[in-house]
C-alpha cells in the first residue's frame, strides 16, 4: 500500500508540473487528489450493468470519472487538481477551498452557466484558486472573488459577461495571457472589476470588455504588456487610493480617457497609447508619473491633469486634436515636472497651463496649429502660472514660443526659433526673468511685452528678427534689456506702441 501511495502522489505531481512553469517558481504545494471530469460519451451502457452488477459511482479515477463540475467539487479535498474534459459545461459553480481547475483549452472546456445575473463561478472563503485553459462564457458575472489570496487565472477567455468578466472584493488575483471581451458590448459594465486587494495581469487581451475595461478602487496593481481595445469610455479607472503601476501596453479606440486616475497613484511606463478622446488623465489629487510612452492621435489631450501633481519625461506625442498635448489646470503647490518630451503636431498648444506650477525641462515643441479661429498655436500657452523653463527647444509653432497673461516665467537656456509670433509673449501683468536663451527667425518679435506686463533679459541672443528684436509696449509695463544680450545686427527695439 504504501507503494502505491507514493506512485500516486508522484503522479500527481508530474500533471500539476504540466500545468505552467510558473508553478515551479513559486514552489507551490500540490496536493495529492487529481480527479477528472468528463462527460459521458453516447448512450453507451456501462460493462456493469450489463453483467448485472450494481454501478460504481464516480470518484474521479479514469475508469469512473466525475460527468459534473459541481460534483467533483463537492468531492475534491483541498488542493485538488480537477482535469475538466472537452464540451460545454452548463453549470454554475460555487469553490470554498483551494482547487485547481484544468482545461483542455479555451476553445475546447467551456463553461456556460444557466440564464441568470448570478456569477458563473464564485470563490468564497478560499485561497490559491487556479484556473487555467478553459473559457468561461455569459453570466452577470464571469468570476466573482470575495477575499483569498494565491488565486490565479490562466491562458483563461472570458466572454459575453452582461456586468462584469471578473469581480473581485478584497482578493488577491494574479491573471496572465487569455482574454476578456464582450462585456456588455463595451457599452456598460466593467471588464475586470478590483476593490481593495491586488491585481497582477500579464499579456492579457481585452477587447470590448465594458464600459471600463479595468475598474481599481483602494487596490495595488501590476499591469504588464495588456492590449485593450473597444471600451466606449477607459480602458483603466483608478480611484480612491488605488496604486497602480502600467508596464507596457497599448491602449488603443476607447471612447473617453484611456488611463484615468482619480485620488490614486498612476506609474504609466513605455505604454502606447492612440485613437482616444485623451491618453491619459489625472484628477482629483492624483499623483501621476507618465514615462516613455507614445501618446498619438488623441481627440482631445495627450495628458491632462486636473487638481493633481506628477511628472511627465521622455513622452513622445504627436497627432493631437482640439487642446493641448498637456494640459495642466489646479492649485497644487506642487509643480508638475515636463522633462525630455518630444511633441509635435500637437493640436492648438503644445502646453497648456491654468493656475498651476510646472518645470520644464529639455523638451521639444514643433508644429502646434492654429485652431478654428485661427488663433493660439502656442508651444506654452500659461494663464496664472508659474512657469521654470529650461534647455527647452519651440520652433515652427503657428503662434508664439510662449504666451502667458497674469503668469510668472523663469527661462533659462532655451531655443525659440521660426515661431509663427513672438518667441517670448507677456500679456496681463505677466512677469519673465529671461536669461541665456536664443531668440531667432520668430515672425513677431523675439519678445513682445504687453498689458502692463514686464521682462528682465539678460545674456539672450538675439539672431535675425522680421521686425522687432524686443517689442516693449507702454502702458506701465516694458523690459530691462541688460547690457550682456547680443544681437545679430543693430537692436532693433521698440518701447512704446507706435
Amino acid at each position: 500500500m504504501q507503494k502505491i501511495a507514493a506512485v500516486t502522489a508522484l503522479a500527481a505531481q508530474c500533471l500539476a508540473c504540466q500545468l505552467s512553469g510558473a508553478w515551479a517558481e513559486e514552489k507551490r504545494e500540490v496536493g495529492p487528489a487529481v480527479l477528472i471530469v468528463r462527460q459521458p460519451a453516447g448512450e453507451a451502457v456501462p460493462a456493469q450493468a450489463l453483467l448485472g452488477s450494481p454501478i460504481a459511482p464516480p470518484d474521479g479515477s479514469e475508469a469512473r470519472p466525475f460527468t459534473s463540475l459541481r460534483s467533483a467539487l463537492q468531492a475534491a479535498p483541498a488542493g485538488a487538481l480537477l482535469r475538466i474534459g472537452e464540451g460545454i459545461w452548463r453549470e454554475r459553480l460555487s469553490i470554498s477551498r483551494p482547487v485547481v481547475l484544468l482545461g483542455r483549452g479555451a476553445d475546447r472546456t467551456r463553461i456556460v452557466p444557466p440564464e441568470g445575473g448570478l456569477p458563473a463561478i464564485e470563490v468564497r472563503g478560499a485561497d490559491r484558486v487556479e484556473i487555467y485553459g478553459l473559457s468561461i462564457e455569459g453570466g452577470g458575472f464571469g468570476i466573482s472573488y470575495l477575499g483569498g489570496a494565491g488565486h490565479r487565472l490562466e491562458n483563461v477567455s472570458l466572454r459575453g459577461a452582461w456586468q462584469a468578466a471578473v469581480q473581485a472584493r478584497g482578493a488577491h488575483l494574479f491573471v496572465a495571457g487569455g482574454e476578456v471581451a464582450e462585456v456588455a458590448r463595451g457599452r456598460a459594465g466593467r471588464g475586470i472589476d478590483v476593490e481593495g486587494g491586488s491585481l497582477e495581469a500579464h499579456k492579457l487581451l481585452l477587447r470590448q470588455a465594458g464600459r471600463r475595461a479595468l475598474v481599481l478602487k483602494a487596490a495595488k496593481a501590476l499591469l504588464v504588456d495588456l492590449d485593450v481595445q473597444g471600451s466606449s469610455l477607459s480602458a483603466l479607472q483608478a480611484t480612491d487610493g488605488a496604486e497602480v503601476r502600467v508596464v507596457r501596453g497599448r491602449f488603443a479606440g476607447q471612447g473617453g480617457a484611456a488611463l484615468y486616475t482619480g485620488g490614486a497613484r498612476l506609474s504609466i511606463e513605455e505604454a502606447e497609447v492612440s485613437g482616444n478622446e485623451y491618453a491619459v488623465i489625472g484628477f482629483r489629487g492624483a499623483d501621476l508619473s507618465v514615462t516613455g510612452a507614445q501618446l498619438s492621435d488623441y481627440h482631445v489631450a495627450a495628458v491632462a491633469m486636473v487638481n493633481s501633481r506628477g511628472t511627465v519625461q521622455r513622452c513622445k506625442m504627436e497627432g493631437g486634436g482640439t487642446e493641448a498635448a498637456i494640459s495642466i489646470t489646479g492649485k497644487d503647490k506642487t509643480p508638475v515636472a515636463l522633462l525630455e518630451n518630444r511633441i509635435r503636431d500637437s493640436g492648438s498648444m503644445g502646453v497648456h497651463l491654468t493656475e498651476t506650477s510646472v518645470v520644464a525641462r529639455g523638451n521639444i515643441i514643433t508644429g502646434t496649429r492654429l485652431d478654428r479661429d485661427h488663433d493660439m498655436g502656442d508651444a506654452f500657452y500659461a494663464v496664472q502660472s508659474e512657469l521654470q523653463l529650461e534647455r527647452n527647444v519651440l520652433r515652427g509653432n503657428a503662434g508664439s514660443g510662449i504666451a502667458t497673461l497674469r503668469s510668472r516665467v523663469r527661462m533659462t537656456g532655451n531655443d525659440l526659433i521660426e515661431n509663427g509670433r513672438a518667441g517670448l509673449l507677456l500679456l496681463d501683468r505677466s512677469r519673465a526673468t529671461a536669461t541665456g536663451n536664443l531668440f531667432e527667425r520668430n515672425a513677431a518679435a523675439g519678445v513682445e511685452v504687453a498689458e502692463q506686463s514686464h521682462a528682465t533679459l539678460s545674456r539672450n541672443r538675439f539672431a535675425y528678427q522680421p521686425t522687432y528684436d524686443i517689442d516693449a509696449r507702454c502702458e506701465r509695463g516694458g523690459a530691462d534689456v541688460r547690457d550682456d544680450n547680443t544681437f545679430a545686427a543693430p537692436r532693433r527695439q521698440r518701447s512704446c506702441a507706435e
